[in-house]
């Protein structure tokens, strides 16, 4: 199995600008774009997805390549580094006293929708929850988005591929042990037969007697719950352990870890009301993700109607020539930057422009990006409880797949060659989901421009038009399935000045509150099993 980042685009909708973007865990890239297309479907956009074979799609195989893009950012340029930093250095001193890791800025163009309940029944939000679910990645610059891929999905495919198995040692100790103890092992055998005891088949893993003990204690709980109804077996078993009292020990740390993966894989594929599954609608359920711990809805609302708390960035491009422009982020030392890819502006799909088409040597541009209500919440996979009947994260299994796969150690390990250890966990591999979420209202855009074409801004941007943008090559406001719009064109506030205000569209009627998006403008990441 291989990874890979999966693209898809309407043929309505002009590059850069993808409408969906997924990764993949698949053979190879056709089935991995297959897999993409289903989830895009599946999530139902506002607009109808297109067949796939009027889709543009790319599929990339992720590698060391991009792994050393995140931690570096080489491959981002000096303005776009900049423009990040800026905003993480805002946010991050902004919620200082509540974010729990380093914050990162996140790429999630189709927004969080923040109506985590609704309805008379409050069931949860099956969009809500598969935000907060979703894999993180990173784009062709190295920098973090979600992919639109289950956190879930992936553990439960890594799941089937765990195994527990013993060291050398440990197995030399039970052979030797229980070569020792074979004739009480025998009479184990005969007294579980005496009682109407059927093996399983196909047997585990340590044959008859695993399976004897896998039984009883699956029935009793315990080995030493057996009831005085089976008093001979039990017997049997007390005189078992007491010849062979590792081998006895060993024998039941087998059960209860093959129990623990066998339950973390079945609450994960069938979530119910029993094992802390979120109830979505009157007859589904969604994996947990620890309900007594996330926001109600009104909590976010409020959070995002604290339009004091927002983040602002200045962007100043003057300088221009045919080619360039210079570029300043909230006063900083400016930075050449190609035009063509400072903003790029298109306009309902039918026309693409960018600023080369307004401005002159003598221009310039100031861009106010105000992105109002930051607020935040975090979000975690509800845990295996102990007794393995709630919850389906195990942390503690995944800490010994990445330890002891490959390693002549007792403990939890991956088996096989489909899945790799390398490449699902740590910072920047597939295994890896926003912990803190931060999101606000969807921002705003006042351009300014001075000394530009002012018949050619107001020719073509009319109040109300629709439109995308997208900036500096690293994010995209707008888009086919949800648009931005003109809000205000001005040209009369400053002399030889023409102000443009961009926003979300201003809706008429009501949108269920259940569709309605914030925007994400990044988070802390968890690379688990060390980093959760």
């Amino acid at each position: 199995m291989s990874t890979f980042r999966v693209y898809l685009r309407r043929p309505t909708t002009k590059a850069p600008i993808w409408d969906w973007s997924q990764t993949v865990v698949a053979p190879n890239a056709d089935i991995a774009i297959g897999y993409a297309y289903s989830s895009w479907v599946s999530s139902r956009p506002s607009v109808p997805v297109p067949p796939l074979s009027q889709c543009q799609s790319q599929a990339n195989q992720a590698g060391v390549r991009a792994r050393t893009m995140l931690l570096s950012a080489s491959s981002e340029t000096p303005a776009q580094q900049a423009f990040i930093s800026n905003i993480q250095s805002q946010v991050s001193k902004m919620l200082a006293t509540q974010l729990d890791g380093a914050f990162s800025v996140v790429s999630y163009p189709s927004g969080f929708n923040y109506g985590i309940t609704y309805g008379s029944n409050a069931y949860y939000n099956r969009a809500t929850l598969q935000d907060i679910d979703t894999l993180l990645g990173t784009d062709s610059n190295g920098n973090l988005d979600l992919t639109g891929a289950g956190f879930s999905n992936l553990y439960a495919q890594i799941m089937p591929a765990v195994t527990f198995s013993f060291s050398q040692q440990d197995q030399q100790t039970m052979n030797k042990q229980d070569t020792a103890a074979s004739a009480q092992i025998a009479s184990i055998l005969t007294e579980f037969e005496n009682a109407g005891g059927v093996y399983s088949n196909p047997l585990p893993f340590g044959g008859k007697l695993q399976d004897v003990f896998n039984q009883l204690t699956k029935q009793f709980g315990s080995l030493n719950n057996i009831p005085d109804t089976l008093n001979a077996l039990r017997n049997a078993i007390a005189t078992y352990k007491s010849q062979a009292g590792d081998s006895y020990a060993l024998h039941n740390r087998y059960y209860a870890a093959t129990a623990r993966i066998a339950a973390a894989l079945a609450n994960v594929l069938k979530p119910s009301a029993s094992n802390g599954g979120m109830q979505v609608n009157s007859t589904d359920y969604y994996a947990g993700f620890t309900p007594n711990k996330l926001p109600t809805a009104n909590q976010l609302i409020g959070g995002l109607n604290t339009t004091g708390n927002a983040v602002e960035v200045t962007v100043t491009l003057n300088n221009f020539s045919s080619e360039s422009s210079q570029l300043s982020i909230d006063g900083s030392t400016g930075f050449s930057f190609p035009i063509a890819d400072v903003l790029d502006i298109s306009f309902g799909g039918s026309a693409s422009y960018n600023l080369s088409r307004y401005t002159s040597s003598s221009s310039q541009v100031t861009m106010d990006i105000t992105y109002p209500g930051v607020t935040l919440f975090a979000s975690i996979p509800s845990v295996l409880s102990s007794d393995n009947s709630t919850g389906w994260y195990a942390n503690d299994i995944l800490q010994e797949v990445v330890t002891k796969t490959g390693q002549d150690a007792t403990g939890y390990k991956l088996q096989g060659s489909e899945y790799n250890v390398a490449e699902l966990f740590g910072p920047g591999k597939t295994f890896s989901r926003l912990k803190t979420f931060v999101i606000s209202q969807m921002p705003t855009i006042k351009m300014t421009f001075s000394g530009s074409d002012t018949s050619q801004i107001v020719s073509d941007f009319k109040e109300q038009t629709s439109l995308s943008v997208s900036f500096l090559g690293l994010f995209s406001l707008g888009s086919a399935s949800q648009s931005y719009s003109v809000h205000k064109v001005d040209t009369t506030s400053v002399a030889g000045s023409v102000i443009l205000t961009f926003g979300p569209p201003q809706v008429s009627g009501t949108i269920p509150l259940q569709q309605q998006v914030a925007y994400v403008l990044g988070g802390v990441a968890s690379y688990p099993p060390d980093n959760i």
